[in-house]
């Protein structure tokens, strides 16, 4: 069982207490909230819950292509074909979110080649930042 089902049944057992059922404090599968729905040029960009899973993905998938043309970005490079799946789309949310807070800045765990490097990137480009990368090489001179 895995931590979200384990704490998802811990819930439903003070349902009981509060006089509530589980359909009227869980209403949705997974809780999203996020700036960027209406663009990354939206001013301001209102931070809101996401209720549409399938306008989220199509979204991710516009911001992708949109990050593969953008010359600052993605062109010239090799492009990003990323299959974007809902746990990816979670994540890029998170990553937004701590992205978009005053110094915010994270530490991406993950077994290797797990996408770490480029849902980061894809975050900062729907947050419109600039992207900075240290190569690691031998010697700093």
């Amino acid at each position: 069982m895995c931590i979200r089902d384990s704490l998802k049944k811990l819930l439903e057992q003070q349902f009981a207490k509060f006089n509530l059922t589980k359909n009227e404090v869980i209403d949705t599968e997974r809780i999203l909230y996020g700036d960027f729905m209406q663009g990354r040029e939206a001013d301001p960009r209102l931070y809101i819950q996401i209720n549409d899973l399938n306008n989220l993905l199509n979204k991710m998938d516009i911001f992708q292509e949109d990050y593969n043309n953008d010359p600052h970005f993605g062109s010239g490079k090799k492009a990003m074909r990323l299959v974007m799946f809902l746990d990816a789309c979670e994540h890029i949310t998170r990553i937004c979110r701590i992205l978009r807070q005053p110094q915010g800045n994270a530490l991406l765990l993950g077994v290797g080649g797990s996408g770490r490097q480029s849902l980061a990137k894809i975050a900062t480009y729907i947050c419109n930042y600039k992207l900075f990368q240290i190569e690691v090489v031998k010697g700093y001179n």
